[in-house]
């Protein structure tokens, strides 16, 4: 009988260190050219100097180019205990976990286990949305790109005994749909969930377990967990709160989203490194550093290819499987949670790719600087391009525009006053520390494209927010419109 080995004999195979060593020799990554913001010959320097600046509690930074890698790590772990942040603690990196449960599901596609144009129930008989009509239509390819239209973002914790994946697969039979499968766009955390039941499903073995030896034991990763008592293994971060006015850092109470959504990002922590190790092995079409195939060539480079465009105006335009596509050949994903930001962007053409993990809620502020200014450097090329669209000087016609439009977890109203119209959002649970469910104040918009508006923030905000714009699309018969597109997500007009 075969012995199948268990997640405490991961380690065993080899380490993140191993792998690397299989490389050249590690060396700074110098710059081509000097920058306003980071030194770019010190990637430690640049980090702490970064933290400072922008009070961001901790970060891990890990960058690959050409073969080399350097590493860098500053401030705490968690303002409550004191403890410093090394280049070995588990951060949470949020939804990029959605690009490693992808992967997982295109693995079952090279041994021949699942067909990705095949109706998810032919995997999970089981499986079920409000509308029968798109139960039976929703493919498990659609779960990859965001493309099934559940309407299934997140819902609050039901509790710690009423939290696995398959009892979040089970409740998206209340779910409905923001468009029909297959006919839109838009980012949905239930179809990655069902995504990673699929595979719990067909090898009939724990997500969590899976993960573990699939991904985790292959490339040899120390530092990397999804199951959130792992966490006491290592030295682990937390999310943080700033108080701009204060500057006090407030601690999440959150260690962890509703672990039913493991597979979509609730749970998963790694160290930098070992998420670029991760990312390494798909910036080299599959293979890892240590020489393991964590994927065939084509289905590496599937995840890559655009299967999907959001529309209107915004930072997410396109979608892979798994990864969201850049403007310049670059791929990745960025993950969020109570208290935490993180980004994993890896270029293909040039050989690059750079993974940064934050633990403060506002930790964009550092990403976007490291990001942008090492790949620039490295490629030339900006992931995370700071755009701001002009405001126009044109007619409005409010009829088009106004109304209620929302999905499982917001509601955004859209009004008509007498200088123009004016947006205000609530969300319909508090999923994290400090959120309010009631109204924000409404907020005039302002045209900057075709149907595509921006928030105008008060003065003292705007100086230092980014912008937020949001687009109308899918006009029905009248003209008015069905969907807001924002961030990735379409919300329906309900009213």
């Amino acid at each position: 009988m075969a012995i199948r080995s268990t997640r405490r004999d991961l380690l065993a195979g080899g380490t993140a260190l191993a792998a690397l060593a299989l490389v050249p020799t590690p060396r700074r990554l110098r710059a081509q050219s000097p920058s306003d913001g980071p030194g770019l010959e010190d990637l430690q320097a640049d980090l702490e100097s970064a933290l400072q600046r922008h009070r961001v509690v901790g970060a891990s930074a890990a960058i690959y180019h050409r073969g080399e890698i350097t590493t860098a790590a500053a401030g705490l772990t968690n303002t409550t205990t004191g403890v410093e942040l090394t280049k070995e603690t588990v951060m949470h990196i949020g939804s990029i976990t959605k690009t490693l449960n992808t992967t997982l599901v295109m693995q079952l596609v090279d041994e021949g286990k699942v067909d990705l144009d095949a109706p998810v129930l032919e995997y999970v008989p089981d499986f079920k949305v409000a509308d029968p009509e798109a139960t039976k239509a929703i493919t498990v390819g659609m779960l990859l790109n965001h493309t099934t239209g559940i309407d299934g973002e997140i819902i609050p914790d039901h509790g710690p005994d009423q939290e696995n994946i398959r009892q979040a697969v089970e409740r998206a039979a209340d779910m409905g749909q923001l468009f029909d499968p297959g006919k839109d766009c838009s980012y949905c955390n239930t179809a990655m969930v069902v995504a990673g039941h699929v595979a719990e499903r067909v090898l009939g073995e724990s997500w969590y377990l899976l993960m573990e030896d699939r991904i985790f034991s292959k490339l040899g990763l120390e530092h990397a967990i999804v199951q959130p008592e792992d966490a006491l293994l290592h030295r682990a971060s937390v999310g943080h709160f700033l108080n701009p006015a204060t500057g006090e850092q407030t601690r999440t109470s959150f260690a962890f989203l509703p672990r039913s959504f493991a597979p979509a990002g609730a749970t998963a922590m790694m160290s930098a490194a070992d998420l670029l190790a991760f990312g390494v092995a798909h910036l080299r079409d599959g293979e890892g550093l240590n020489g393991e195939r964590l994927l065939s060539e084509k289905s590496a480079r599937a995840m890559r290819t655009r299967t999907a465009d959001m529309k209107g105006l915004g930072a997410v335009r396109s979608f892979g499987r798994g990864f969201m596509l850049g403007e310049h050949g670059d791929v990745g994903h960025g993950g969020g949670g109570p208290g935490i930001l993180s980004w994993l962007t890896i270029h293909p053409e040039k050989d690059f790719a750079i993974a940064v993990l934050t633990n403060s809620a506002h930790g964009m502020t550092v990403i976007a600087e490291i990001c942008n200014a090492w790949m620039k450097s490295a490629t030339g090329d900006e992931p995370l391009p700071s755009r701001r669209y002009p405001e126009l000087d044109s007619d409005v016609e409010p009829r088009l525009y106004a109304g209620t439009y929302e999905d499982i977890a917001a509601e955004h109203k859209v009004t008509e006053k007498d200088d123009g119209i004016f947006f205000s959002t609530r969300a319909k649970s508090a999923f994290y520390d400090g959120m309010s469910t009631a109204p924000t104040p409404s907020l005039p918009l302002v045209p900057v494209g075709d149907h595509a508006f921006a928030i105008k923030l008060p003065e003292a905000l705007a100086a230092n927010a980014p912008q937020t714009v949001m687009s109308f699309v899918n006009p029905e018969g009248d003209g008015r419109m069905r969907h807001i597109s924002m961030g990735g997500r379409l919300y329906r007009r309900t009213a």
